[in-house]
């Protein structure tokens, strides 16, 4: 018999097999321990600390929060716009459960759709469960207290304390300020720093200096269990909001409201400015708005309103509106005939009340004309055929030139953005621009303000600055502590004597006297932009408002020594010495004869008031007293 049939062979083949399979087991055991080994000794002292981060970053989240806008002030100190807590009505995500009875019961409550509420609520639907949906802001007690009556009506609503911009002049800086909102997505692009959430300039001077004025948000950390709830009591501060910085403007308030008074419900613009600095000291465009309605959320139907109202609410005509200057332009003219020695000061023409150039007949304004008048007349009775015989003799060039030199077609140096340049022609510009030749009958019609000539407010009163400076043309300012910019035009002091008696004959004898002030010798120049070409000739009373001339006014005071310089436009006013004109007394009669004091013996209770140390109010900066 073979002995590998044997059972004792077969017996040792077996446990050998088994004792081979038993070494090979606990080999791989002893790998499989030590690969386990290195790998928790690699996670827990190689990369701990990556990991215990990632863990604990999974616990918790990072909520932001806002810091509070900056201060706006004006020259004197009085509160313009700042931040104050408001009360926000949130709706918790968190708690499972239906919320369409809470909405349904709460939509009455709030003057607003279910629609509505849905819309917020679906808004953040992918966002984490511990961001609440915001379904109010700046709640009102009545409301807060029917709520908190009802308290077991809705279990999901909270009431938290956020940041809202407190507009305290309502509408009386709401162009030249502006107001804030919510970033857009649009916004976040290309923008350092700005995150979902943030409140920013939309407008205005809240755009130019949002960096200045937003400040930077802070944040704090909440835990969150694992379905990402948060855990109640457990949260601590990751860094402290950046508060914006105040913001001092050359506006003064007192002036600003006779202004915006005074302009009522016209649609128009003012602007006043110190010619020696360019600081602006008043400036309204009508109509205007509440900026208040964007700070605590503007409805549907508010917007609407706005958007449909055919007089442009929002339009800043300060800056945005060009409008022909219509004899306002004499001044320039005025200036530039002497300069380029097309006319002395002695130079006669003869107005018979028309004149003929190139084949067509050119109306003066005053029907039988004015008679033999030299440079001084002309310009303060605002002769048309004198000014006409000029702009002929002079040509659109030098026209064009010295319109330049006196700031017109560019930018006023002002800050607030959306700034128009206007229209200052010439005969490249009309080729590039409308594919034509300059015909000598164009000079004409801008030779008196016509035409294709176009300015804005802005423009015209550093215009007036420049005559009233002597020559010269500043920048224009509207923030506090920025150095002021003034750059000499080249023109014989001799010349803008003459102009100034001439500004100051319109105010005593002719077109501008609505613009006397008592005691005060203003220097102005009235001016009226005509629309349609059926108004020449025609009183303003025997049209239509909406078919009138524009009106104008030019000016600054006192004549000798020049403290304040204005332009004013009101569309379809009709003639500047009746619309225009007393607006310009009231507030130049407010800039001499204060009815408030403007200094420090000024009421105290429309300051500034800083809280000791830069105290906060729950997260938010202490509100300026009013």
């Amino acid at each position: 018999m073979d002995y590998r049939e044997r059972w004792v062979h077969k017996e040792y083949l077996s446990v050998r097999r088994l004792d081979i399979r038993v070494r090979l087991l606990h080999a791989a055991l002893l790998v499989l321990i030590v690969t386990f080994g290195l790998n928790f000794w690699y996670l827990q002292t190689v990369r701990g600390d990556t990991y215990a981060e990632l863990a604990e970053n999974n616990r918790l989240r990072r909520i932001a929060i806002l810091p509070s806008r900056g201060v706006v002030i004006d020259r004197n100190e009085r509160v313009i716009a700042s931040t104050t807590p408001s009360l926000t009505l949130v709706l918790s995500r968190e708690d499972r459960g239906d919320r369409s009875e809470e909405l349904r019961r709460l939509a009455p409550i709030l003057e607003t759709s279910v629609a509505e509420l849905e819309k917020r609520l679906q808004k953040k639907r992918g966002r984490p469960l511990f961001e609440p949906v915001v379904l109010k802001e700046d709640v009102g007690l009545e409301e807060l207290a029917w709520i908190e009556a009802r308290r077991e009506w809705f279990p999901s609503v909270q009431v938290i304390q956020a940041p809202r911009r407190n507009y305290h002049e309502d509408d009386m800086v709401a162009h030249t300020l502006g107001h804030v909102g919510e970033v857009s997505e649009r916004e976040l692009d290309g923008r350092e720093g700005l995150r979902p959430g943030d409140i920013v300039g939309k407008s205005g001077l809240e755009r130019a200096f949002d960096d200045r004025l937003r400040g930077s948000r802070g944040w704090k950390y909440v835990s969150v269990n694992n379905l990402g709830r948060r855990v109640p009591g457990r949260s601590r501060m990751g860094q402290e909001p950046e508060d914006g910085t105040e913001l001092k403007l050359t506006l003064d308030m007192r002036l600003q409201r006779v202004l915006r008074k005074a302009l009522g419900d016209e649609a128009g613009a003012g602007v006043f400015v110190d010619p020696r600095s360019g600081e602006v000291l008043a400036m309204v465009s009508t109509p205007t708005y509440d900026p208040n309605m964007f700070a605590r959320g503007v409805t549907h139907e508010e917007w609407g309103r706005i958007q449909n109202d055919p007089r442009r609410p929002l339009h800043d005509r300060t800056i945005d509106s060009f409008y022909a200057p219509g004899s306002t332009f004499k001044v320039l003219m005025a200036v530039a005939g002497v300069e380029t020695g097309e006319v002395t000061p002695d130079h006669r023409v003869f107005c018979n009340g028309s004149a003929t150039y190139y084949g067509r007949r050119r109306l003066c304004w005053k029907r039988g004309g004015h008679g033999w008048v030299d440079l001084r007349k002309a310009l303060a009775h605002s002769c048309n055929v004198y000014f006409y015989q000029l702009g002929k003799d002079m040509g659109i060039d030098e026209i064009h030139r010295y319109g330049w030199m006196f700031g017109l077609g560019q930018p006023s140096g002002a800050s607030i953005p959306g700034e128009e340049t206007g229209i200052l022609p010439s005969r490249e510009w009309k080729q590039r621009s409308l594919k034509e030749i300059w015909y000598p009958g164009d000079t004409i019609s801008v030779s008196i303000g016509q035409g294709l000539l176009a300015v804005t407010p802005v423009q015209m009163v550093r215009m007036i600055s420049t005559v009233a400076t002597g020559g010269r043309r500043p920048d224009l300012r509207l923030v506090a502590g920025t150095p002021p910019k003034n750059q000499a035009v080249a023109v014989d002091p001799n010349t803008f004597k003459l102009v100034n008696l001439a500004l100051e004959d319109a105010v005593n004898e002719g077109t501008a006297k609505t613009s006397a002030v008592r005691g005060i010798q203003v220097a102005g120049k009235t001016g009226t932009a005509q629309v349609f070409k059926h108004s020449a000739g025609i009183d303003a009373d025997e049209l239509p408002k909406a078919e009138r001339d524009h009106a104008w006014l030019v000016g600054y005071a006192p004549s000798d020594d020049p403290q304040i310089a204005f332009a004013i436009v009101v569309e379809h006013g009709g003639h500047g010495g009746t619309s225009a004109a007393p607006i310009a007394r009231d507030v130049l009669t407010e800039f001499f004869y204060p009815s408030e004091p403007a200094t420090e013996a000024g009421d105290e209770s429309l300051r500034v008031s800083r809280p000791a140390g830069g105290g906060r109010i729950d997260g938010l900066r202490a509100p300026a007293a009013r």
